[in-house]
């Protein structure tokens, strides 16, 4: 099946440290492509602002969403 590449990164950090997330998380190889993304997120990529309104129509569309598939 097909992987997202912020998870085929994650995969490869865990692969280069034994399967071992706390060496990823602490690893020291500055010089690595791959270290900014290492822990799975995209440190580029700007954090999304929602307005209160936004926030709203989300809660909304969540309850409804949640309401069609037998959920709380």
């Amino acid at each position: 099946s097909a992987m997202n590449p912020m998870r085929a990164i994650r995969e490869k950090c865990l692969d280069c440290s034994c399967q071992q997330p706390m060496e990823v998380k602490e690893c020291t190889v500055k010089t690595c492509a791959l270290h900014p993304f290492r822990m799975g997120k995209n440190p580029y990529r700007a954090k999304r602002v929602m307005s209160p309104e936004a926030v709203a129509r989300a809660k909304v569309n969540l309850m409804a969403a949640r309401a069609v598939q037998g959920g709380v």
